[in-house]
């Protein structure tokens, strides 16, 4: 058994935010008194509008979220989640547990709340016989995957390692080994989880089942403090990109989108066009270039990626690294940032993929309304990422061929409701062929929970009422009270 235990800090934030008033409906004496109290029992500490660290403590990754809670509990260990748990209930706060702050945007207001930050408990434990990782509440993807590659394993990580393995697993989990494996969430073997009042219980098919199956998928109930997932053996990764010049797009697409229906499970590709900023920091052959690319990932040999990719290699790309790799390309394959930002990502399931709908797509991304589009991503679906592959879970596959993502960042000439509706009018231009399910991780403000999840929606209010009746914990495309 390997042991990766990263160092304990606070969150870090990229810029300065205004000091907000503190809002509660609590009397500001009386709220101190209550945190004064809960620091002096917590491990980590809180932190509050008047501290100087107020602002990198309640800063998310996406940067463009004014958080504005009562306070801040930097946790060190799951007794400090469950003191907090305790104290919430105790003042009648709400709790919002977050780890990276990747989903912040649809986690909503957080008035009258404490943002319970769990990035410190960020330890991962990889048993190779068993093919499991157990993570702490604040590890990331590439936190698991710098651990268990050494043995030949990898997790069912999305395209970022700064994405935490927790909010990812519970949203569903959408990444480069899904079309063989299936969503992150079915990867959930096991869990500890903090309960309104202070309580911790274990949810697994043993025991707590009903909460293990609404942890898979379905967001859950509760604050996660820990989970257990299964990992995959990958004895041969065949992984890289396929570049042409934007003009290529429609051609390069359309060719993409016909192979998609006989493609084995065995490879996950992405379609995407990108437009690179001009700086100084990037290679000269991209810097503000635009381009269309597919990036694919294959559980196999060169010589089977060679097969599936032969029909795009006619296409002459300009430049070709698919080759084979280590399991550490799963996590730059991608190119995601590695810092913090501001910006908006949206995404929508397509139920069909033709000709037109990449001409109204190409047609949406090259017109002024969408000029912030930085990318646009059309991401396989299907194999083990259908409806119904996955069992026991909340949410067992999407209902769709390929889901689309349009990626815009906030800039000097840009607002955040400039962006957003930049992003909008890329998705709508392809609202004919939208399913009627979205993905709760490509869906970042908040939507009716009944479209990410169907009539499983039913049963998780059962759950949620089972385990945090009065909705004292807050979570993503859900209000609470």
């Amino acid at each position: 058994m390997s042991v990766s235990m990263p160092a304990l800090g606070a969150p870090t934030a990229a810029r300065t935010l205004t000091t907000p008033t503190l809002r509660s409906t609590l009397a500001g004496s009386t709220l101190d008194a209550g945190l004064d109290d809960l620091a002096a029992l917590l491990d980590g500490e809180v932190v509050r509008p008047s501290d100087p660290d107020w602002d990198a403590a309640r800063a998310a990754w996406q940067l463009g979220v004014d958080q504005r809670p009562v306070a801040v509990v930097l946790a060190r260990s799951e007794a400090d989640v469950a003191r907090t748990l305790r104290l919430a209930a105790r003042m009648d706060l709400r709790v919002a547990p977050q780890g990276t702050g990747h989903g912040a945007v649809a986690l909503g207001d957080l008035e009258g709340a404490i943002l319970l930050r769990t990035a410190a408990l960020s330890y991962v434990v990889i048993d190779p016989e068993q093919r499991t990782a157990t993570v702490g509440a604040g590890a990331t993807w590439g936190d698991v995957l710098d651990a268990s590659a050494p043995h030949g394993l990898a997790g069912l990580s999305g395209s970022s390692r700064t994405v935490g393995v927790v909010g990812y697993c519970l949203g569903g989990g959408l990444g480069w080994l899904g079309r063989l494996h299936g969503l992150g969430a079915g990867s959930i073997l096991s869990a500890r989880v903090a309960l309104p009042g202070g309580a911790v219980v274990v949810a697994s098919p043993a025991e707590h089942a009903d909460l293990w199956w609404a942890l898979r998928g379905g967001g859950g109930t509760g604050v996660v403090t820990e989970l257990t997932v299964r990992l995959y053996d990958v004895p041969r990764l065949t992984a890289g990109s396929l570049w042409w010049p934007r003009e290529r797009a429609a051609e390069v697409l359309k060719a993409w989108a016909r192979m998609l229906p006989s493609l084995p499970r065995e490879i996950t590709s992405t379609a995407r066009v990108l437009r690179f900023p001009d700086l100084e920091e990037l290679p000269a052959a991209i810097r503000g270039g635009t381009f269309v690319l597919v990036q694919a990932a294959v559980v196999g040999s060169a010589e089977l990626a060679d097969r599936l990719l032969a029909p795009l290699r006619t296409l002459d790309p300009i430049i070709d690294d698919v080759a084979p790799s280590g399991l550490e390309v799963l996590g730059r394959l991608a190119m995601d940032p590695p810092d913090p930002s501001a910006g908006i990502v949206e995404g929508a399931v397509l139920s069909s993929l033709d000709d037109d709908a990449v001409d109204a797509w190409l047609e949406a991304i090259d017109g002024p309304q969408c000029a912030g589009v930085v990318a646009a991503d059309l991401r396989h679906l299907g194999g083990a990422l259908a409806v119904g592959e996955g069992r026991d879970a909340a949410l067992t596959g999407l209902d769709g061929v390929v889901a689309a993502v349009a990626i815009a960042p906030v800039t000097p000439v840009a607002t955040l409701e400039q962006t957003a509706a930049m992003v909008d009018a890329a998705l709508a231009a392809l609202g004919p062929w939208v399913s009627d399910q979205q993905y709760a991780n490509f869906v970042e403000r908040p939507v009716e929970e009944r479209t990410l999840v169907g009539v499983a929606v039913d049963r998780l209010d059962t759950v949620r009422m089972t385990y945090d009746p009065d909705g004292t914990i807050l979570r993503r495309h859900g209000a609470g009270r």
